[in-house]
């Protein structure tokens, strides 16, 4: 293990640029080399006053001097993988990714403020869609966390002593506040994303209700039309007039059609995709150490909604294939409408599938995904979908 630190830090950054206007070229001179920062801007001399900037210069040599020779010592004491632990540190704090992250939650949670105080529903839809540019984004932050975690780990395993003691102590607590802070931003993000799909899924299960009666009615014709059209099949083959009878058929085919379309043009869309980001709402949340003992209260009522819009889905991919396998003559390629009828649950196990590869994107020090966390979701998510009596296990 580390020892106790025994190399005062270095100056900071902030510090030294105000040291380079305020001490005379003497005095500059006679500053420790080994206490200065790191990579020292070339801009600073230029800022510095005239009659300091030779001093400076000869300074800023002996530093850049200095922190190669350490480099070079840590590399060849502790190796490859300590000195990237050590360099990532140094990376830490406002990096790109999690710069990027940050602002675009800002600007989401003041629109999410906007929409809480109006309820405008072209806000709504505008947090939709920054919610999926967000979304883009998690892999990458979530990445960075875990390298920042594992680089930590590594460097707790080192034995060191003296100032390199005093270095990686430095190096793992920046990584770790750089995990803190993106744990964070996370969980900010966790809250208010589930707030906003559970709206969403709510104003869609509100269309799906208006659209229903319509959808039976027009049920209800197709099949009227479907009986008419058995019968004139089998009128065709005792009848001599042929002809007169398959006219007839094909105008009930023809309506038939023109129906099935009809209905699917008044169905409520329900994507793979939309039901994927809904999943990834909860289950996300549910997961996140600091969401998942405080949800916000319509966490439950979200649950309730994604598992009615999960079933209606599986509704509409088994509702299609009935159609094509009664009506055969649609233009629908019957294979692949029937595989739907196959693989409605299994949509919930390549989802956790698909979930428990990434999580080696989660891991951190600060908070740690486990598959029994995942497994238990599994089962809760696909219990609940079993209680509706046309969700069932294909041949199972």
């Amino acid at each position: 293990m580390i020892p106790p630190a025994t190399r005062q830090p270095a100056i900071p950054m902030e510090v030294f640029r105000k040291l380079v206007t305020s001490l005379s070229p003497e005095e500059l001179a006679r500053l420790p080399p080994e206490k200065l920062p790191e990579n020292i801007p070339l801009d600073l001399v230029e800022e510095a006053p005239l009659y300091s900037r030779r001093a400076l210069e000869s300074l800023i040599l002996a530093a850049n001097a200095h922190h190669l020779e350490r480099r070079l010592d840590l590399q060849a004491r502790y190796g490859d993988e300590v000195m990237a632990a050590l360099d990532k540190s140094r990376l830490t704090g406002n990096t790109a990714n999690v710069k990027i992250f940050h602002y675009k939650l800002e600007d989401l949670e003041r629109l999410h403020g906007r929409w809480q105080a109006d309820q405008e529903p072209i806000l709504l839809d505008r947090l939709g869609q920054a919610i999926r540019a967000l979304n883009a984004l998690l892999l990458d932050v979530r990445a960075e966390n875990s390298d920042a975690s594992m680089a930590a780990q590594l460097l707790r395993h080192q034995s060191a002593d003296g100032e390199h003691a005093e270095t990686i102590r430095q190096a793992i607590v920046k990584l770790h506040q750089h995990s803190e802070r993106i744990e964070n931003l996370l969980s900010r993000y966790f809250r208010v994303r589930l707030d906003i799909v559970q709206h969403e899924m709510h104003d869609k299960l509100q269309q799906v209700s208006r659209l229903d009666h319509q959808a039976e009615t027009l049920r209800q014709q197709i099949e009227h039309l479907r009986t008419e059209l058995e019968q004139t099949q089998t009128l065709w083959r005792r009848t001599v007039k042929k002809n007169q009878t398959n006219h007839q058929a094909e105008h009930l085919q023809s309506r038939i059609s023109a129906l099935v379309a009809e209905q699917r043009a008044r169905e409520v869309s329900i994507s793979e995709n939309q039901l994927t980001l809904w999943l990834d709402a909860l289950v996300d949340a549910a997961l996140h150490p600091r969401t998942r003992n405080n949800l916000p209260i319509g966490q439950s009522d979200a649950r309730m909604a994604l598992y009615a819009l999960l079933n209606r889905y599986c509704q509409q991919q088994e509702s299609s294939a009935m159609q094509i396998a009664r009506n055969p003559f649609l233009q629908v390629d019957p294979a692949q409408a029937i595989r739907f009828m196959l693989l409605s649950e299994q949509f919930i196990l390549d989802y956790f599938s698909k979930k428990r590869n990434e999580t080696t994107a989660w891991i951190s020090d600060v908070a740690q995904v486990r598959s029994e966390d995942l497994d238990g979701l599994e089962r809760m998510i696909l219990g609940e979908l079993k209680k509706s009596s046309r969700f069932r296990r294909r041949g199972g």
